[in-house]
């Protein structure tokens, strides 16, 4: 046994760590494509463009490790299959659940790396990347002005603003929009005429000319409070200079499983007393699907180890280009449920326990309806072939 789970393991590591590097050089192409434009609208140093694609490296791992164990499980065994290896081992009495235990071992010791990974490494680098990407859209805004698109660089500290249009001979901003506060569930909304964009002590200073400021009254939503203005300065987190602040810790995807049963636990409890009770159930929701979701994930190697192993034996032609598309195939659909489970679960049509885990229950249950299929397959073949043995014949010495 031992002897077989150390030729399985030598099998699968070759395709793992080929599938493992592809796979997350492929998803981090998608974010360096992002970044690079981010880049060179800001003209910063591309040090940190680097420094940012480290921090993208945990949450990329995250998401590839599952796909490479299962398609490094489908290429292991399709070459065995294809080899005739699986009918010698057959013959020698091996029985399928003794080619299938090494590989959910497998399977079991990288869930657990998995969970590991988004439970220590993750949040320290969500947070980085998060601080370090804030940090870099402050940077000289006025590089970035687009007339009639909505500016994003303070979206995380609850501000979003545009303007439409420049008028040619002030050089004024027109027809500017502001929307402060916008993560509290009770925002402030600006509307000026005109408005200019300067630099004071390194620090953006936005000066609004003519408009109205409308804010929720205290007692009702539905109520605002009108303040009319003819020049108002409006001091926004945007510097001269790329200057580095300090990591903080807001979002769920930020926290440690820990800390974010903690955080569940305390917008619950501040539920009955909350001014706007949606905005607090949509982030509790959202809380719950982060928490689940950090357990689902690391577990779909476990499901996926489940699917890959009936469904590598069964490549017989082929080889490893068959098992490489029945990989893709399976990866596309387990992260296609993914998707549609977290918004299922963002917008309370499931609850985010089921929602989160029902890639899993979906991926699993096939997994095991083939591992029972394979096992009755091969019961029924040796019964079928039971008659079919060659009678032994002993030979005597005729009398002359």
């Amino acid at each position: 046994m031992r002897i077989l789970a150390r030729y399985i393991l030598k099998e699968f590591l070759p395709p793992f760590i080929i599938a493992l590097i592809c796979f997350t050089l492929m998803l981090i192409f998608n974010d360096l494509f992002r970044l690079t434009k981010l880049f060179v609208q800001k003209g910063v140093s591309p040090l940190y463009l680097v420094e940012l694609l480290i921090y993208v490296m945990p949450a990329t791992v995250v998401l590839s490790l599952p796909m490479a164990m299962l398609v490094a499980i489908l290429l292991a065994l399709g070459r065995l299959s294809t080899d005739n290896e699986i009918i010698a081992m057959k013959a020698h009495g091996i029985a399928f659940h003794q080619l299938m235990l090494p590989l959910l071992g497998i399977a079991v010791v990288l869930s657990a790396a998995d969970l590991m990974l988004i439970d220590y490494a993750l949040p320290q680098a969500n947070r980085a990347y998060a601080s370090l990407q804030r940090d870099i859209r402050r940077h000289k805004p006025a590089f970035i002005l687009e007339e009639a698109t909505v500016m994003k660089e303070l979206e995380n500290e609850g501000k979003l603003w545009m303007y439409e249009f420049t008028d040619a001979k002030s050089g004024r901003m027109q027809d500017v929009k502001i929307w402060d506060n916008i993560w509290s569930g009770r925002p402030r909304f600006s509307h000026a005429q005109e408005a200019t964009l300067g630099f004071e002590g390194g620090r953006a200073m936005l000066t609004l000319y003519n408009g109205l400021t409308y804010e929720p009254e205290t007692s009702s939503l539905d109520d605002f409070r009108i303040t009319k203005f003819q020049q108002q300065q409006l001091a926004l987190q945007l510097t001269e200079d790329l200057e580095r602040s300090a990591v903080q810790n807001q979002n769920p995807r930020s926290m440690r499983i820990s800390q974010l049963k903690t955080f569940i636990g305390t917008l619950k409890s501040t539920l009955h007393t909350s001014t706007n009770p949606d905005y607090t159930h949509q982030k509790i929701r959202s809380a719950e699907v982060e928490y689940h979701k950090k357990f689902a994930i690391p577990f779909a190697c476990l499901a996926l180890g489940l699917i890959g192993v009936p469904l590598g034996l069964m490549v017989k032609h082929g080889g490893k280009m068959l098992g490489f598309g029945i990989g893709l195939a399976v990866i596309v659909v387990y992260y296609l449920l993914l998707q549609v489970g977290q918004n299922a679960g963002m917008n309370g049509m499931l609850s985010p326990p089921l929602a989160m885990w029902l890639p899993n229950i979906v991926i699993g249950v096939f997994g095991i309806a083939f591992t029972f299929w394979m096992i009755a397959e091969g019961k029924i073949h040796a019964w079928r072939d039971r008659d079919n043995k060659f009678p032994i014949v002993v030979g005597t010495k005729a009398e002359s």
